[in-house]
Formats: C-alpha cells, structure tokens, sequence
C-alpha cells in the first residue's frame, strides 16, 4: 500500500502542476524514456503518441496553451506499479473556443517513482482491459487526497 500512495500522490503532484502550467515539475514525474498515447478516439491524436520530456512538452504545450485544457484527478486504482486514474478534462475548442468537456481513464506505469508509460482511454473497460488485469483490478482510491 505504502508504494501504491507514494505512486498515487506523483500522479496527483503532476495532474497539479499541469494545472498550473509547470513544465518542469511535470517533467520531474515523468521518466526519460516515458511514453505517452492519447486516446485513439481524439481528433487530433498524434501518431505514434509523445516520446521522452520533449515528447511530453509537446503533448502539454498542445493541451495548455492551445486549448487551456485542465485536469481534475476523480479517483485511482492501483496494482503494483501499475494505476488507473479516472480525469475529468476540460478546456476550449481551438477554433469555436466552446467549453469542452470529457472523461479520460489513464493507464499509468510507474517506473522508480516516475511515470515510464501513460495511456488515455474514453472508456473505463479499455483502460482496464490495457493493464491486462481487467475486473480484477483492486484497491480504489476515492478523489486524490494529500
């Protein structure tokens, strides 16, 4: 369990820090080699996802600064160095600047305390289905607490 929070609280310490457009404190969550894939339904996914820190200013320079999206952490799901975390996002269309809004499910693999992969789902059973764990996912986590 002990691992499990610490590994909870650098997912919520980043979610914050994005919030607030702090690079470098995002990149000290993540790892080196990190990779990150957005959901495959987003209309401007990028192929092949983000790779490395410069991989990970790109994908928050993209959601920041063009569409001041925001992340709100609603729950985690843990096992082992693997969680599910339930974001609430919201920002602005690009071109309509009309508030949008949506639920991302994110498989986070943690590696030494930092984020080594991250993928986005629409769905809570794809992101489950991803950690090849499914239902048997345990330990839930209500809302990211300090």
């Amino acid at each position: 369990m002990q691992m499990s929070q610490e590994n909870i609280d650098v997912v919520r310490h980043m979610l914050e820090a994005f919030n607030r457009g702090d690079v470098p404190a995002v990149l000290a969550a993540f790892d080196r080699n990190c990779e990150l894939d957005e959901p495959p339904e987003m209309p401007d996914r990028r192929p092949g996802g983000f790779r490395g820190h410069d991989g990970i200013r790109e994908w928050m320079g993209n959601l920041r600064e063009v569409a001041g999206i925001e992340f709100e952490p609603l729950g985690f799901t843990t096992s082992g160095d693997v969680i599910v975390s339930q974001w609430a996002a919201r920002g602005l269309g690009q071109a309509s600047e009309v508030p949008v809004e949506w639920t991302t499910f994110a498989v986070l693999h943690m590696r030494d305390g930092r984020i080594a992969r991250a993928q986005g789902f629409l769905s809570k059973d794809e992101a489950l289905e991803a950690t090849g764990l499914s239902r048997s996912f345990t330990g839930v986590h209500p809302r990211a607490s300090a």
